[in-house]
C-alpha cells in the first residue's frame, strides 16, 4: 500500500470515528506486518555463537482457537503461583499446573474473550469482546462477578486484593472492588485520535496504580480513592501524518523501588520518578511489546527486528543486536543467563544476556507466537497462533 492510498484510507477512517483502533486497520497499514517495507526478504537464521543452548519441550497442550489473525489478538496467559492460566478466543479458561501442564480446571464461559489473561490475589481475570472484566475463582474456575467498562479491555487488569483495575480502549481506568465487582472509581484521560490496537496494563505497587496511555501519557492514581498524585506527557506526537504521530504505549510499565519505566511506539522509552513525576533519562525508541528486566538491565524489542539492553540506571545502551529483518519479534524474557524472542516464522531465539551473542534457537512451529512470552525464570510459556501452549526448558 502506497502512502496516498494510506492517508486517504485514514482520513476515510477518522471522519467516521475519533478513535480508530480496529486491527483491519492494523492490518491495511501493516503496522506489525512487513508486507509494507520496500525489502521484504526475511532474514536467515543467524549463525551460531560458541557455547550454543537450545530449548527443550517440558510439555505442551492445545488451549483453544486464539482467533481470526485479522483481528491481531493477543490472549496473553498469565503465570501466578504454580499455575498458569490461559484462554482462547471462543471463551473457554484453562488452569494448568506449571510443572506438568495437567488441567486443573476448565470453564466455558459462553462469551468471545478479547483480552490477556490476568491473575492474582485468588483470582482470575479475562475480559469479554463486549467490555468488561470477569473475575473467576483461581482455585475452581467459578465465576465470582462480572463488570462492564466502556470498551474493550485488551491487556491484562491488575489486583492489589482490595481493587481490579483495568484500562480500556477508550483511555478510560476502572477500579472494582476486588469482592463484589462494584466500581470503586474510575479515571477517563484524552484520547488519541489514532490508536494501534491494545494498551498497556495497570501496575499497582504501594498503594499506587501506575497506568499508561496511548496519548503519551502517564499517570499516577492512589488505588483506594483514585484521586490522581500526578499526570504527566512523557513524549509529544511528532510528524506531518496521523500515521507518524502514532505514540501507542503498548508495554507494561516496569516498576523498581523508586521509579517508573515506561515506553512508546515511535516515541521514546523513559525513566520516571515515582514521586515527583520528573524524568531522570530518556532514550529514543519505538516500542510495542512488554518489555523484560534482570540485574539493572532492561530488554526492548524494536521495531519488530531488533534487539536492545539498556542499563536502567542511566539508560544507556550496553548491546543492541539486529538481523532479525521482518520475522516480527514477540515480546523478550528471560530464561536462566539468556533473553528469549519468538517470532512470527515459528521460532523461539536465544541471545546471552551478558553481551547479546547470539546463542540458539527452537522451532516452536509454523504459525508463530503473537502473544506474550511468560517466563518464571527457569521455564519459558508460549502460546502459539494456533492456540498450542509450550512449556520450553534450557538444554545445554
Amino acid at each position: 500500500m502506497n502512502k496516498q492510498t494510506v492517508q486517504t484510507v485514514l482520513q476515510a477512517f477518522v471522519r467516521t470515528t475519533a478513535v480508530v483502533s480496529l486491527a483491519l486497520w492494523m492490518t491495511a497499514c501493516s503496522l506489525f506486518d512487513d508486507s509494507n517495507k520496500k525489502d521484504e526478504t526475511v532474514a536467515p537464521l543467524k549463525e551460531l555463537s560458541g557455547g550454543s543452548v537450545s530449548l527443550a519441550k517440558q510439555w505442551s497442550r492445545s488451549v483453544g482457537s486464539q482467533g481470526d489473525e485479522a483481528l491481531l489478538l493477543s490472549l496473553t496467559p498469565a503465570v501466578s503461583g504454580g499455575t498458569i492460566y490461559a484462554a482462547n478466543a471462543n471463551g473457554g479458561v484453562l488452569a494448568m499446573s506449571r510443572a506438568s501442564g495437567e488441567v486443573r480446571w476448565k470453564v466455558d464461559l459462553d462469551t468471545a474473550l478479547v483480552g490477556a489473561v490476568g491473575a492474582g490475589a485468588d483470582m482470575v481475570f479475562v475480559s469479554p469482546a463486549s467490555g468488561g472484566v470477569i473475575a473467576l475463582d483461581a482455585a475452581s474456575g467459578e465465576v465470582r462477578w462480572r463488570a462492564q467498562t466502556s470498551s474493550q479491555v485488551l491487556a491484562a487488569a491488575a489486583t492489589d486484593g482490595d481493587v481490579v483495575v483495568a484500562q480500556s480502549t477508550d483511555a478510560q481506568v476502572k477500579a472494582f472492588d476486588a469482592a463484589s465487582g462494584r466500581v470503586r472509581w474510575s479515571y477517563k484521560s484524552s484520547q488519541a485520535v489514532l490508536t494501534l490496537r491494545g494498551n498497556s496494563s495497570p501496575v499497582i505497587q504501594s498503594g499506587s496504580v501506575f497506568v499508561a496511555f496511548d496519548n503519551g501519557k502517564i499517570a499516577v492514581l492512589n488505588a483506594s480513592t483514585g484521586l490522581m498524585q500526578w499526570e504527566r506527557r512523557f513524549i509529544v506526537p511528532n510528524g506531518r501524518s496521523e500515521l507518524e504521530r502514532i505514540i501507542d504505549v503498548q508495554a507494561n510499565p516496569v516498576l523498581t523501588l523508586t521509579d517508573v519505566i515506561v515506553a512508546s511506539y515511535q516515541g521514546v522509552i523513559v525513566d520516571i520518578a515515582q514521586e515527583s513525576g520528573q524524568i531522570k533519562w530518556e532514550q529514543k525508541a519505538s516500542v510495542v511489546h512488554s518489555m523484560a528486566t534482570a540485574d539493572d538491565v532492561i530488554y526492548i524489542v524494536e521495531g519488530g527486528d531488533v534487539v536492545r539492553a539498556l542499563s536502567m540506571t542511566t539508560g544507556n545502551e550496553i548491546w543492541k543486536v539486529e538481523g532479525f529483518d521482518n520475522r516480527g519479534l514477540s515480546s523478550p524474557a528471560i530464561i536462566g543467563d539468556y533473553l528469549a524472542v519468538a517470532d512470527k516464522r515459528g521460532y523461539i531465539h536465544l541471545l546471552k544476556r551478558a553481551g547479546g551473542t547470539y546463542a540458539g534457537r527452537y522451532n516452536i512451529g509454523g504459525d508463530g507466537v503473537r502473544a506474550n512470552l511468560q517466563s518464571d525464570g527457569d521455564t519459558l510459556y508460549a502460546l502459539t497462533v494456533s492456540g498450542k501452549l509450550y512449556a520450553l526448558g534450557l538444554k545445554q
